[in-house]
């Protein structure tokens, strides 16, 4: 859910077609993974700093990012998480191909892991619920909706996506830094891995892209299909395909865009009726 989130504020509510949420979720990993096994700091102040970590590079590369629109910036986002994979990879300082083992102690129980995660998801959606009362959120919107008119309008476009491409680091730092504890060990093929971008893309647009409870119910049902399939792995990615694609083709609001707006038209009919 809050990798979901963390997605959605800058693709659903921004517009901008990030592929490099690997890239933060990773750095948060190494971040906490080396925090923890070589500063000896406590897990959740790791975790912290795993965030801030990721706020800081996305902060550093933005002003190259945002010189690129559409496919572009989709692209050069992409590359992002390859590079830093790259970079971990002949990094001794990291373990290189091999990784990080994270020494037994540093890991909370599962029932602490559980409300950690719980707290996680909670955070990145009441976040995402406040920005949108605040002018960031109409900024947001109305870059999504055109970022010419709403420049000549008077947003300061390239600090309002700015904010939102941090916060969304942020969170997807959080993320990588509590899944590498809950991990045990982490290598940089996996955890830089496309597939945690696309886990999140896919989570939002299912649930209902630009809709605060949409990646809930994406994440719910992606979780719930994911654990039914768990022991048919390709069974697994060809339904998850499938249904991506019909969701896309006929309810393109998402599954909680779509129960929300036929809410919505009841209770006009309820209304008008009364």
């Amino acid at each position: 859910i809050a990798l979901a989130q963390s997605w959605n504020l800058v693709g659903g509510y921004t517009g901008l077609v990030s592929l490099g949420q690997a890239a933060f979720f990773g750095l948060g990993a190494y971040t906490t993974a080396l925090l923890l096994t070589r500063s000896g700091l406590p897990f959740f102040l790791a975790a912290l700093i795993s965030g801030v970590i990721a706020t800081g590079f996305a902060a550093a590369i933005s002003l190259p990012v945002f010189r690129f629109r559409g496919i572009y910036f989709a692209i050069g986002t992409l590359i992002l998480a390859e590079a830093l994979r790259i970079w971990m990879i002949n990094w001794s300082f990291t373990g290189g191909a091999q990784g990080i083992n994270l020494p037994l102690d540093t890991a909370p129980d599962p029932i602490t892991f559980y409300y950690v995660g719980l707290a996680l998801a909670a955070g990145a959606t009441g976040v995402i619920a406040l920005i949108l009362r605040t002018k960031l959120g109409i900024g947001l919107r109305a870059i999504r909706d055109n970022e010419d008119a709403a420049q000549n309008m008077g947003v300061n476009t390239f600090r309002v996506k700015l904010y939102a491409f941090a916060m969304s680091a942020f969170i997807a730092g959080l993320a990588g830094g509590v899944h590498a504890v809950y991990l045990g060990t982490i290598e940089p093929y996996s955890i830089f891995s496309i597939n945690w971008t696309l886990i999140a893309v896919n989570t939002v647009i299912i649930g209902g892209i630009g809709t605060l409870f949409g990646p809930i119910v994406g994440a719910l049902f992606s979780t719930l299909l994911s654990e039914a399939l768990k022991d048919y792995e390709n069974v697994h990615l060809i339904i998850t395909g499938v249904i991506l694609i019909l969701v896309i083709r006929f309810l393109p609001a998402g599954i909680w865009g779509q129960l929300s707006h036929r809410v919505s038209l009841l209770l006009t009919k309820a209304m008008r009726r009364t």
